[in-house]
């Protein structure tokens, strides 16, 4: 039996061989393989469930962390803040207007550079727990009930906590609360960041995964502070997952959830106590795994049918393969056949992803002067370690080099002069350029990369090879030769300074600080000069970086006419220089500098104190010959002057700028008018020209536009013929019905009657 079928084999013809072939050939490996594949799909669906389970709760730590991590730093920086310090110590009040608005700025620009989104609330707890909010209104701060919150929480004495969103009634948030001090041990005043659910789950990404899979978050205290649904956050982990034990680091089992069996899998943070878990439904791993066993049969069958027709018809179409990826990849509708075969249409979709990869390289090339920007900003912050700098510097495409680094700080000399040469567009391009033209000039090291951190000042990172006196030699010899270029080629001078050398680049932050104290020493070297660490004069290199900076700061109090702290500075100033192994000409270029510094910010504000009070301040200076001398004259002479002088010219330009807004509206009175338009016109701010406007006349700026308007309408109908739409037209009404409407407000008639009555008197 078996010969005669081997015979039958031998005799048949090619076509049915290779149809035979082709057959077994289909059938034999695919079956085998398609049930392979399904038993092996089926039993490692488990493993790779459980591995999906560890990166998604590895994943959500890790973004969590980040988000508490931000959050932490941001109520940290608020409550350390001086103006909010202060605006808690003084409370609220129209009195303390100008501490509350400098807390307001100070707020608004750290929420700015915040990488999550948040509202500020401040608790005045010894002012009757009055709360200030940065977005909400009084009656949603009462609906929340911050107060009563923080009394059921009873935090320790400065600890921070985060109470998750819907953890008590009216809390649709999720708040951060820290005491202001920080040290206050909530006695004085308490922060509160409220981030919403939302701003959350978009910080965080997706909470729900494939396979049904979605994550939680709780914390410590097993309150769920993270879910994509929205009513499970604030609850407690046994209410949304019975029979959950929270005392096991890592958790994997099957529950019963509502009628429903999951797999759940969790993990406990050894950073904060939090727990991850991880539930997807076990009817949609079956489902997967049936899933792809069906499609192991009908991917099979799909292949033993096109072998089949390819075996029957002996098909000589080489293009089959081709046109088969084709229409995978590229599925298009019958019209569209005559565009070509399938390997012309897959030429053509491989073009398109060609250029669409050129495209994307061109955006991410583009974004790469940002992305350098902000990782060198975080390494001067010290916000980056070894590893972290590796790795992003590897992605933002920056090779670094150089077994040690120089940090190169140039600055503008004048920066009066820079802010008033250039505008704000014209100084993006001098930032571009400037720091570009530093590049070149020092192409020649083993690494250079310069960018700028704020107006007129530019720095220059070089790695370097060794650190010896040849390499600093050089430096210099560059360094000069940048500020040559810039003379050159810009109408300003620079003066560059060259910090000691670094072991690596997460140290730039030292190095930056030393570079910017040594442009300090300018006011007594000069300008446009090289600084370097070695040359520099030996006493102000001892010199506190503190005593530069009391003295930026007397000059700041002096402006604003706080003789108490301006005197306090200068007494500290005073009795540190003593104890400074400096020179007594050292001694007084800093007091030389201060003056000037004190002198130029008065001639910016149009007063010249000299020549209103005939003080001459550097000869004054000169004539005196001890330190106590020079501080009693400080303090009990110049400071009161200065202060007196500046009430004077702020008292008399009130008045006229007042004087100047109200002949404004007289010539604009049958033009629209508003408090905008008028702050605009003389660039004021809208608060400063009502509070001025106030004090000075009494009335708002809207009640005094109108008592002008309705006198103006008043005599026009009482002296004149002009019709009652032209009176509304010169008052600057748009529509009659608004001019009759206010009309009538005013003098209890409407402009008809009372012109009537006007003239029947």
């Amino acid at each position: 039996m078996l010969i005669k079928r081997v015979r039958t084999f031998a005799n048949m013809t090619f076509q049915r061989k290779l149809l035979l072939y082709c057959l077994c050939l289909s059938i034999f490996p695919v079956l085998t393989i398609g049930l392979l594949s399904s038993f092996i799909a089926a039993r490692s669906m488990q493993s790779v469930v459980d591995q999906n389970h560890r990166y998604m709760l590895n994943q959500m730590q890790v973004q969590l962390g980040q988000l508490t991590k931000s959050l932490e730093i941001a109520s940290i920086t608020i409550a350390t803040n001086l103006a909010v310090e202060k605006s808690v110590r003084e409370g609220p009040g129209i009195d303390k207007l100008d501490t509350s608005l400098e807390m307001n700025e100070t707020i608004r620009r750290i929420r700015s550079t915040s990488s999550i989104r948040y509202n500020v609330s401040i608790i005045y707890k010894q002012f009757n727990h009055y709360i200030y909010s940065s977005e909400y209104g009084s009656d949603k701060i009462d609906q929340m009930r911050l107060v009563s919150i923080l009394e059921k929480m009873k935090p320790l004495m400065n600890e921070s906590f985060v109470v998750p969103a819907n953890t008590f009634d009216d809390q649709p948030d999720l708040l951060l609360f820290r005491p202001v001090p920080i040290h206050s041990g909530y006695g004085d005043g308490v922060l509160v960041l409220h981030v919403s659910p939302d701003d959350l789950l978009r910080f965080v990404g997706s909470t729900e995964h494939g396979r049904g899979t979605r994550v939680l978050a709780a914390d410590e205290k097993g309150r769920i502070v993270l879910s994509s649904k929205r009513g499970e956050m604030g609850r407690t982990l046994d209410e949304v997952v019975p029979a959950f034990s929270r005392e096991a680091d890592d958790f994997m089992r099957t529950l019963e959830i509502g009628g429903t069996s999951f797999k759940v899998q969790a993990q406990k943070s050894a950073l904060n106590g939090w727990t991850y878990i991880a539930l997807t439904p076990m009817s949609e791993l079956t489902a997967q795994s049936d899933r792809i066993r069906l499609s192991t049969w009908i991917i099979a069958g799909v292949l033993l049918l096109g072998w089949a027709i390819i075996a029957s018809a002996l098909s000589r179409r080489m293009y089959f393969p081709i046109r088969r990826l084709a229409d995978r990849h590229m599925p298009h509708s019958r019209n569209e056949k005559s565009l070509g075969d399938g390997l012309t249409r897959l030429g053509a979709y491989l073009e398109q992803l060609a250029d669409a990869n050129r495209q994307l390289n061109n955006r991410l090339s583009e974004q790469y002067p940002y992305m350098r920007q902000g990782i060198f900003q975080q390494l001067l912050n010290g916000e980056m370690s070894e590893r972290e700098l590796l790795l992003a510097a590897e992605y933002a495409g920056i090779h670094l080099k150089g077994s040690c680094v120089f940090v190169l700080v140039a600055e503008a000399d004048d920066m009066a002069a820079f802010h008033q040469m250039y505008r704000e567009k014209d100084r993006a391009l001098i930032h571009y350029a400037l720091p570009k033209l530093m590049e070149e000039t020092f192409h020649n090291v083993p690494f250079c990369l310069g960018f700028t951190p704020k107006t007129g000042r530019v720095i220059l990172l070089i790695g370097m090879d060794e650190a010896g006196e040849g390499a600093k030699a050089l430096l210099r010899e560059y360094a000069d030769e940048v500020r040559t270029h810039v003379r050159s080629y810009f109408r300003f001078s620079v003066s560059v300074a060259i910090a000691s050398p670094l072991s690596g680049f997460t140290e730039i932050g030292n190095g930056y600080d030393e570079a910017a104290a040594l442009l300090g020493h300018r006011f007594i070297l000069g300008g446009d000069i090289t600084i370097v660490a070695e040359q520099a004069d030996e006493a102000l290199l001892r010199l506190n970086r503190q005593t530069v900076e009391r003295q930026k700061r007397i000059v700041h109090h002096v402006l604003h006419g706080n003789l108490v702290d301006s005197r306090r500075l200068l007494a500290e100033i005073a009795a540190e220089l003593p104890r400074s192994p400096i020179r007594p000409q050292t001694a007084m270029g800093l007091f030389s500098y201060m003056l000037g510094e004190l002198d130029f910010m008065l001639q910016q504000t149009g007063c010249d104190i000299q020549e209103a009070m005939g003080i001459d301040f550097y000869g004054k200076l000169h004539d005196l010959r001890t330190l106590p001398e020079l501080e009693q004259w400080l303090a009990g002479e110049l400071f009161p002057a200065i202060k007196a002088h500046l009430e004077r010219e702020a008292v008399s330009k009130q008045a006229k700028t007042i004087s100047e807004v109200k002949r404004y509206v007289q010539e604009h009175i049958g033009e629209e008018l508003s408090l905008q338009m008028a702050a605009d016109r003389f660039g004021m701010s809208v608060s400063y020209l009502s509070k001025l406007f106030k004090d000075e006349s009494g009335l708002n700026f809207s009640e005094y536009v109108l008592e002008l308007r309705m006198n103006k309408a008043r005599e026009w109908l009482e002296h004149t013929d002009l019709p009652i739409k032209q009176i509304a037209e010169k008052s600057g009404y748009a529509s009659v019905q608004n001019f009759n409407r206010m009309f009538k407000q005013r003098y209890n008639l409407p402009p008809g009657e009372y012109r009537r009555e006007k003239r029947q008197a």
